[in-house]
């Protein structure tokens, strides 16, 4: 009988043992929920905020100098990280194209309506892959920022505005077009997140592509932006 007694006392102290080990593991599991709220990481000439919403939404928003970004989108969390990806983009470019008896033979003329601000940042290449180049003299007028060049051979054209993109464009133009005129479209200086993963700490978000910068804190969203987390990036 005392050698049951004493097995049972074992198997209980065992049973106890294991159960403690379970629940320690369980908290080492436990990670932070993310804060909706705003969350800033503005640095000097750069402002630069993320605007966590309790419905799964997001805002980003960056001001450096000329360039302002503002998009919105979807978050989702997983243990202790939570992934960013941007709600669809609209086309970035509207092109449009045409033939033109006044455009001497053998040549293109590209129409580009931006601001001067933005003329010296616009870069394209025609060619079945994208291409820096060097960029073209161009000439003022009402209609846009005009530059003449020798008709491509390819009708892939590309395109990258180099403050805004880090990506090019692609537009595949009609046959026997000479001229092409390129306006700016709505999504312009849109960035687009896909599964960009913030770590998640007791008052910051840390952006881990991007040196992992941090995101702090700042305090609850207040009523009137959350008018800004619903779907869509117009």
């Amino acid at each position: 009988m005392p050698d049951t007694v004493n097995m049972k006392r074992v198997t209980g102290l065992l049973i106890l043992f294991l159960l403690i080990i379970m629940e320690n593991n369980a908290q080492g599991q436990k990670y932070n929920r993310v804060i909706p709220g705003y969350y800033n990481a503005s640095r000097m000439e750069v402002a630069e905020e993320l605007c966590i919403f309790e419905n799964n939404r997001f805002v980003y928003a960056m001001s450096y100098g000329a360039l302002d970004v503002f998009v919105k989108g979807i978050w989702t969390q997983q243990h202790d990280t939570i992934y960013l990806s941007t709600d669809k983009v609209k086309g970035k470019y509207v092109v449009t194209s045409s033939t033109d008896e006044k455009v001497p033979a053998g040549k293109m003329l590209l129409v580009f309506k931006f601001g001067y601000q933005h003329a010296s940042y616009i870069n394209f290449s025609f060619a079945p892959h994208p291409a820096v180049t060097e960029h073209p003299e161009m000439t003022q007028t009402t209609e846009g920022f005009k530059t003449l060049v020798s008709r491509p051979a390819s009708r892939q054209l590309w395109l990258i505005h180099t403050m805004y993109d880090t990506e090019f464009s692609s537009y595949t133009l009609p046959e026997n077009v000479n001229k092409v005129i390129i306006a700016p479209g709505d999504g312009l200086g849109k960035p687009v997140f896909n599964n960009i993963p913030f770590l998640v700490s007791d008052s910051a978000v840390i952006n881990i592509n991007d040196d992992h910068r941090k995101f702090r804190y700042t305090g609850p969203v207040s009523e009137e932006d959350k008018q800004y987390a619903q779907p869509g990036n117009k």
